[in-house]
Parts: C-alpha cells; sequence; structure tokens
C-alpha cells in the first residue's frame, strides 16, 4: 500500500494491559522501553490471559489514548497500551482496563517491514504528519490536548506477527481524523 486510505470505524471496546508510557524527551528514549515491556509480557503470560479474557486471537497497540504533559520532566508521557478488542464483553479486573474509542475516520498505512518493530511506525508517521495532514481537509483526533485524556480517540497499531523480535512482518497503522471543521463531542 502506498498512501492511506481513509476508512470509517464504529465505536469500538478494548480490553487493555495498563503500566507503561512512550516518553517524549530528546534526553530518553522511552520507545525502547516499551518493546522491552511487550517481551516480558509475551514471556510472563499476561498477553495470552488478554487474549483470552477479551476473546480475541488479535493483538493491537493503542497509542496516545491519554497523553499528560510531565513538568517536572519537560516531555509528555503518553500511554502505550496493548489490547484485544473486547470481544466477549469482559470487565476489567485487577489486571486489565477498558479502553472505549469513539467511531471516527481514520488514515490507514499499511506496509512490510524487515527492521526491528520499534521502528515500524517512523514511515507511516513521516507519511500522515508530514503530509497526509497538511494535504487533506482533516486534523488529528490525538492531536488535540483536550483528547488527551482518554476522550475515546487513539491511534490502532496491529503487527503480523506481533512479535517485537521478528526479523519481518507487516505494520498497519489507523490514524483518527477529524474534518477541519468537526469539533469532538
Amino acid at each position: 500500500m502506498n498512501g492511506p486510505r481513509v476508512e470509517a470505524l464504529p465505536a469500538k471496546e478494548f480490553l487493555v494491559i495498563k503500566g507503561y508510557a512512550k516518553l517524549y524527551d530528546r534526553n530518553t528514549d522511552g520507545e525502547a522501553d516499551a518493546w522491552d515491556v511487550i517481551r516480558r509480557r509475551l514471556r510472563d503470560g499476561t498477553i495470552e490471559r488478554l487474549k483470552k479474557v477479551a476473546g480475541s486471537e488479535t493483538v493491537y497497540m493503542l497509542f496516545c489514548n491519554t497523553c499528560v504533559r510531565n513538568e517536572e520532566e519537560m516531555c509528555y508521557d503518553c500511554c502505550y497500551d496493548v489490547a484485544c478488542e473486547n470481544l466477549n464483553k469482559a470487565e476489567a479486573g485487577d489486571e486489565f482496563e477498558i479502553v472505549r474509542l469513539l467511531p471516527c475516520e481514520y488514515a490507514v498505512y499499511e506496509f512490510a517491514y524487515k527492521k526491528p518493530m520499534g521502528q515500524a511506525h517512523e514511515k507511516s508517521d513521516d507519511l500522515f504528519w508530514g503530509s497526509f495532514l497538511k494535504k487533506n481537509p482533516y486534523t488529528s483526533a490525538i492531536d488535540d490536548p483536550a483528547n488527551w485524556i482518554g476522550n475515546g480517540y487513539a491511534s490502532i497499531e496491529l503487527y503480523t506477527p506481533f512479535d517485537p523480535d521478528a526479523a519481518k512482518f507487516t505494520a498497519k497503522t489507523w490514524y483518527p481524523i477529524l474534518r477541519k471543521q468537526e469539533k469532538p463531542t
């Protein structure tokens, strides 16, 4: 796939493993830490439990469902959650949380990679932030500070296979978009 397609998705409910963030600070590499956490979650069985409770074999990453300015460290703490669509409508319990995304249009990119999974979003990020938003009548739903506190928007990432150490894989990313005249409710 070369360019994005715009796709409307209905409201979705995800069961997520919370507990780590991607830090935007030039002095840290929070992203590398995120992939280490995923490796641990794969090894300790947490992701398998998530799939079983949610009733889904498909594992996603949700980015920026919440994002908070950390003034002390002068960076942003943006959540990056391991998620499964909650097909069983399960309760969150102690181990997981429920994230509900609003119906929304998404700019969708899909690429095949032969590089570390943690770098997979760079190409689509560059195209989305650097080109798509500038040339189209949309804004990013997660770029508005009013949506940084879990107001129903997140980027959705799907890696196949879901293995941070895979030699090659495909990455599909849904970026939530709003028409420039639209305001979230």
